[in-house]
């Protein structure tokens, strides 16, 4: 008998590989759109928060402040400053120093308000030794009239 005269095995037909199920595509897709969303959102959030911050505006205020660095406006005017550190306190006059080691008088009124970490304050909260940021107006020898005063 030749071994080509026998018939040969037909293999079996091949089964349809089972369906994998796609359900899963949906909500992934789903998720790394969100994610995408986010990180942009987050960028783009911290890209203004800085814009905001540099101009003077939004959680940057929470550092209050008067001239004093280079910058300030002159007399009467507004603008950046050190912080103080308090030397004494005699009624509503506060004696301060800046880091180059000036002096500074600060004149402070009934309607100066008062914060100590972002949080209403009062003015027995400014004790010799504090560090506080000012706001308000710088007069013409060099004193500030407080408007708003940030204890540290």
């Amino acid at each position: 008998m030749n071994p080509y005269d026998e018939p040969m095995a037909i293999p079996p037909p091949l089964e349809a590989a089972p369906h994998r199920s796609r359900r899963w595509l949906v909500p992934v897709a789903l998720a790394l759109a969100f994610a995408l969303t986010l990180g942009v959102g987050a960028f783009a959030g911290a890209s203004m928060l800085k814009t905001a911050q540099a101009a003077g505006g939004g959680p940057g205020l929470a550092q209050f402040s008067q001239a004093g660095t280079p910058g300030a406006r002159g007399s009467g005017g507004q603008g950046q400053c050190e912080t103080y550190t308090v030397s004494s306190v005699s009624g509503q006059i506060i004696l301060a120093k800046a880091a180059d080691g000036s002096t500074v008088t600060i004149h402070t009124s009934s309607s100066t308000k008062y914060t100590k970490g972002g949080q209403s304050a009062s003015e027995s909260a400014i004790t010799a030794g504090s560090q506080i940021h000012v706001q308000g107006t710088k007069n013409s020898d060099g004193s500030i009239n407080a408007t708003q005063i940030d204890v540290r």
